[in-house]
């Protein structure tokens, strides 16, 4: 599958199914399994990949997985979110050099990893507007509100350009400044819809811990995305 389709496919299972559907397809793409790891050797995958998982693609080579996996503390907020977090510690002796994998690692993977996020934060927009459609003040549906339109209106048009500029890249990986710029677009967006959840959008188990998630993808895979999500030390 060429990257562009391969892309937009994680988009669209992240959007009607989820970051765990989403990120099965992507993974899928390295080969059996196999989990990617971050600059920082973290890892964060779903759980039943992550349980399995034999190797691990470094960006720049397959290596062994299963002697170098480490007890990873993840963060309390992933549990139960289908996802969890390995901590890989490279033997050098493990690694295979001459196994294939996508080319421009880094950019690759965050490329893909900002369309998934896209297709969650569009999953984030539809449950913020049906909790808005159900709620009412003085008498008139919250969605009728100036202050509700307007953050809603800046939230669809967050979404539409992050993906012109996505699209626009075709299926040359975006990389460097301009990804971590885009991945911290979807980081701002998210937040702004947790906003219009009220108190739900903060709780444990509720579209606050999928938004967590996807802040946490980007510090591993991208970079610190200035927030609260963290792996290996908080913030």
């Amino acid at each position: 599958m060429k990257a562009p389709e391969l892309w937009k496919r994680g988009h669209d299972e992240a959007a009607s199914n989820g970051l765990v559907v989403a990120l099965t397809v992507l993974h899928g793409v390295l080969g059996p399994d196999t989990v990617a790891a971050g600059v920082r050797g973290h890892v964060i995958a779903p759980v039943e990949l992550a349980r399995t998982a034999r190797r691990v693609w470094t960006g720049e080579r397959y290596a062994d997985l299963t002697s170098s996996r480490s007890p990873e503390a993840g963060p309390v907020l992933l549990a139960g979110s289908g996802l969890t977090t390995l901590r890989w510690e490279p033997p050098r002796s493990a690694e295979h050099s001459d196994a294939a994998g996508p080319r421009d690692w880094d950019g690759w993977w965050g490329t893909a990893l900002a369309w998934v996020r896209l297709g969650h934060s569009r999953q984030l927009f539809g449950l913020a507007a049906a909790h808005l459609g159900q709620r009412t003040f003085s008498g008139s549906p919250l969605l009728q509100q100036q202050m509700v339109k307007g953050t809603v209106a800046d939230a669809a048009v967050e979404h539409l350009e992050i993906e012109s500029a996505l699209v626009a890249a075709g299926s040359a990986a975006l990389s460097g400044t301009g990804l971590r710029h885009w991945h911290d677009r979807l980081t701002a967006v998210d937040r702004m819809l947790l906003r219009l959840l009220g108190a739900r959008g903060y709780m444990a188990t509720g579209p606050g811990r999928a938004a967590y998630a996807s802040e946490l993808l980007c510090d591993v895979y991208v970079g610190p995305c200035g927030g609260y999500a963290a792996v290996g030390g908080e913030r």
